[in-house]
Formats: C-alpha cells, structure tokens, sequence
C-alpha cells in the first residue's frame, strides 16, 4: 500500500494568528496555507514544502515571502502587495497569479520560467507584474526573451544567468544596475535607453557594442564575450570600464575617460586608442604589448601590465598613482629601472 502523504496546515502548525502580526511560519514543514489571516502586516512561508498559495493572505501591508518551496504556480498569492514580494527558488513555470504591482522588490530568480507571459512560451496573457518600485531580479531561469517584463522598474534590472538572444522587452528606463550577464546575446539591440547605475552584459557571445543603452551612469562591463572592437562605447564612463577576456587586437572606440581601465586578456599589441584619462586603475595584462606606447600619461592607481611581451619600459606614461605592476614580461624591469622612467608613488612589483 502507498502511504499517503501527511498535510501540515498553517492552522495546526501556527493556531490563531492576530492579523496585526509579523507572521512567520518558515521552514515549519507546512504543505498547505490552510487557516491564514486574510490580512496580515509581513509574511513568510518560505522553506517549506508548499505545492500551491491557496489560502495565503489576501492583504499584506508589508512584505510576502514565499521562497524555498515546490510552488509550480502563484495563484492564490496575494492580491495586494506593499512591500516586497519573494518567490524566488521554487518550480514555478509561470507567473500568472503574482501581482500587478509591487511596491518593493520582486524576485522570481532560480526557477523554471522560460517566458515572463503567462502559460509559458507563446503566450499573451501577462503574468509579470506591470510595475515593481523596487529591485526586478528573474535571474537563473530558462528565459529566451524578456517579453511581458515589467514596464517600470523602480531600481535595479537583473536578467543574468538565462538563455536570453535578445534583449528586446526591456523596460526602457532603469533607475539602477542593468544585469544581462551570461546570457546567449549575440547583440544588444533592445537594451534600456537609460540605465542610472551599472550596465553589465559580460559572458555572452557579443561581437559589436551596438545597441547598448545610450545612457548609464555607472561601470560598464563587457567581458568574456567575443568583442574585436570597442566601437559604440560610450566616450565617457563614471565607472569602471571593464572589456578584459575579449579577442580585442585594438582599443579603437575605446572611452576617452573612465574610473579605472580593465583590458586584460585580449591580443593587444599596442595601447594606442586607449582612454587619455583613467582616474583609478589600469589593467592590460595579459595581451601581446610589445610597447607602451598609447598608455594614458598619468594613471592615479595601479598600472598592471604584467604578462606581455615587453622588452622596454619606453612609452607615453609618465606618472603612476599606486603601483606598478611589470612582471613576467620578455625583459625584467627591477625597482630602480622603473623609477628611472616613471614617477611611481606606490610599489614597483616586477
């Protein structure tokens, strides 16, 4: 005979709960919301071994935490959000049931979902909510597309770690940080035209930078992708500009100012095109140089460019702000041969 399985209810486990409470009922073992207040101030049953929302809350003035179950659906979740609402590392497939819109943050990241539609792949029923205040994290899905994202976004956009090709159904103002990390983007048409915080599109498999967001405000990095050119970076980065782990053989297009210059890891064999002025540090490890010639005159932080093929020291840096960093190069270059052409503040590592 099969055993059948054992309910655990809300009510048996939790009894009567003042709705005016903070209401916790986490890793308890529950398999069904059976018995919930209609109203509550925050709620968490995450952890647990929850399969569907019915009898969740209907009202929740603070935040809704249903993270850490089997729930292959959000129906039955609350109807009204005012804070932030976590489902994140479930089985869902859908969104269809979540909120329309949520006044915190909202994240469905590490589940099933291979469309933000409801039904799944194909469909045209929206399921995502409308607007989110907060943070948007769908991260760690089966995602193809971010059709039926939200249009508003109050802060920071997370998309990495899907099977995204494109970018298109983004919303096109984000008021933080634009993830589309390790994704399968070929390109990035589609992109926000406003991003106010960081712009990330690392791991992919881009060639070109056309299509970024006009406008960020933060670092911008594309490593690890397939990029042969720079051209279409923004001229000016209030950031870290990070293009390392590419097959770049020039910085043609390259910024003209930035934070700090990560180009680590290409087939550079000059520096020329490369940002005049870098505020932080400098990085071009790793390439084939075999001058530098092109580097900025004065970098304020660390200057790396160890793991070449660098026989002289002769270039267009003058000034160094924190160390420099020379090693493993065709010629070794002590402490006392770099201080004789550069002024150096920080350390001489070779």
């Amino acid at each position: 005979m099969v055993k059948k399985a054992v309910q655990v209810t809300f009510a048996e486990v939790m009894g009567c709960c003042d709705a005016k409470e903070h209401i916790d009922c986490s890793n308890k073992g529950l398999t069904s919301l059976s018995g919930c207040p209609e109203k509550v101030k925050d709620f968490n049953c995450s952890g647990n071994q929850l399969t569907s929302l019915e009898g969740a809350p209907k009202k929740v003035k603070g935040d809704f935490n249903c993270s850490g179950n089997l729930l292959t659906s959000l129906r039955g979740a609350p109807e009204e959000i005012h804070g932030d609402f976590d489902c994140s590392n479930n089985q869902l497939v859908s969104l269809a049931g979540c909120p329309v819109f949520v006044m915190g943050d909202f994240s469905c990241a590490g589940n099933h979902l291979a469309s933000l539609k409801g039904g799944g792949v194909g469909a045209t029923v929206p399921a995502c909510p409308e607007v989110v205040e907060g943070d948007f994290n769908c991260s760690g899905n089966r995602l193809t597309t971010l059709d039926g994202a939200p249009r508003i976004v109050g802060s920071d956009f997370d998309c990495s770690d899907n099977l995204l090709v494109t970018l298109h159904g983004s919303p096109k103002k984000i008021r933080g940080d634009f993830d589309c990390s390790n994704n399968q983007l070929l390109a990035l048409a589609g992109s926000p035209d406003s991003i106010s915080g960081n712009f990330s599109c690392s791991g992919n498999q881009l060639t070109s930078l056309k299509g970024r967001a006009k406008e960020f405000s933060g670092n911008f990095d594309c490593s690890g992708n397939q990029l042969t050119s720079l051209l279409w970076a923004q001229k000016k980065v209030h950031g870290i500009f990070n293009c390392s782990a590419n097959q770049l053989t020039s910085l043609k297009g390259s910024p003209e100012e930035v934070d700090a210059f990560c180009c680590f890891g290409n087939q550079l064999t000059s520096l020329k095109w490369g940002p005049e002025k870098v505020n932080g540090n400098f990085d071009c490890s790793g390439n084939k140089l075999i001058s530098l010639e092109g580097a900025p005159k004065r970098v304020k932080g660390d200057f790396n460019c160890s793991g070449n093929q660098l026989s002289s020291l002769e270039g267009t840096l003058k000034k160094v702000g924190g160390d420099f960093i020379c090693s493993n190069n065709v010629a070794v270059f002590d402490d006392e041969k770099a201080r004789d052409v550069y002024q150096i503040k920080g350390k001489s590592i070779s």
